[in-house]
Order: structure tokens, then sequence, then C-alpha cells
């Protein structure tokens, strides 16, 4: 399980660190620019949340059905959020 979740969230890392620099540079080239600028505050909670989640699941190094139901509650709660606002 330890191995699944250092892959797992390593590649999220990864691919946060990487795609989020070069879609703000692909947007100057193509003249809408992008700005990594949070103006919602749903979009700096999201982040932080998800951050604070991820924290408090991989914290015990074991996984159990109740959490992936709890992770799912928060996606739908996080979806209704972005589409309310």
């Amino acid at each position: 399980m330890g191995l699944v979740m250092t892959l797992c969230i390593g590649s999220a890392i990864q691919i946060a660190l990487v795609v989020a620099p070069l879609l703000v540079i692909f947007s100057w080239l193509i003249g809408k620019p992008m700005t990594l600028v949070f103006q919602n505050p749903v979009d700096l909670f999201s982040i932080a949340g998800t951050a604070f989640i991820v924290n408090s699941i991989t914290r015990d190094a074991e996984t159990t059905w109740f959490e992936g139901l709890l992770l799912i509650g928060v996606y739908v709660v996080l979806a209704l959020a972005y589409y309310f606002s």
C-alpha cells in the first residue's frame, strides 16, 4: 500500500509542477494570458482542503471503504461548490 500511495502522490506532484507552468507559458504564446492568481475563494479552499485530506488519509498508511466514501463525498462537495460559484 505504501508503494501505491507513493506512486500516486508522487505522480500528482510531478504533474502539478510541470503542467501548470507549461500551461501558463503556452497561454502567453497563444495570446490569452493565464495567471496562477486565484480570484475565487473556492479555488484556494479546494487546494488547501485537498492537501489536508491527502495528509489525513495517508497518515495511518491504510485505507478503508469508509475513507473512500468520504473522498467521494469531498469530490461531490467540491463539484457543487464550483457549479454554484
